[in-house]
C-alpha cells in the first residue's frame, strides 16, 4: 500500500512524462474503490480484476498463493501507448518494490 501512496505523491512527474499510472488488483470493486480513495487520494486508476483476467494475461497470477486464494504477483510494468511492455520488475518482497523515482528513471530511459 505504501507504493500506491508514493506513486500518488509523484503524479505531477508522471503527468509530465504523459504516463498514466494504473493499479490492478484481484480484489473486488468495493475493495478496489476503498484503495483508490484512501491510498491514492483518487490520483490514479485502480482496476478491479477479481477474475484475474488482466493479471493472468501478463503472467502475473500466483494461483492458490495466499491461504489458498489467487493473488497477483507484485510487479511494476511500463506498457507504452501501443500496448507493448517496455519494462517489468517483479518484486520478491515489499522492500523490493521499486520507488517512484526508479520507475520514473526507467520510463525516461525507454522513451
Amino acid at each position: 500500500m505504501r507504493q500506491l501512496r508514493e506513486f500518488a505523491q509523484h503524479k505531477a512527474e508522471f503527468d509530465q512524462l504523459r504516463v498514466r499510472v494504473v493499479g490492478v488488483s484481484v480484489d473486488g470493486q468495493e475493495d478496489a474503490h476503498k484503495v483508490w480513495d484512501k491510498m491514492t487520494g483518487q490520483q490514479f486508476t485502480i482496476l478491479s480484476d477479481p477474475g484475474a483476467q488482466v493479471i493472468r494475461s501478463y503472467g502475473l497470477l500466483h494461483e492458490k498463493g495466499h491461504f489458498g486464494d489467487d493473488i497477483a504477483i507484485r510487479t511494476t510494468l511500463f506498457v507504452d501507448g501501443e500496448g507493448r511492455e517496455r519494462w517489468r520488475r517483479v518484486s520478491e518482497s515489499i522492500p523490493d518494490i521499486p520507488k517512484p523515482e526508479e520507475v520514473l528513471s526507467r520510463i525516461r530511459e525507454t522513451k
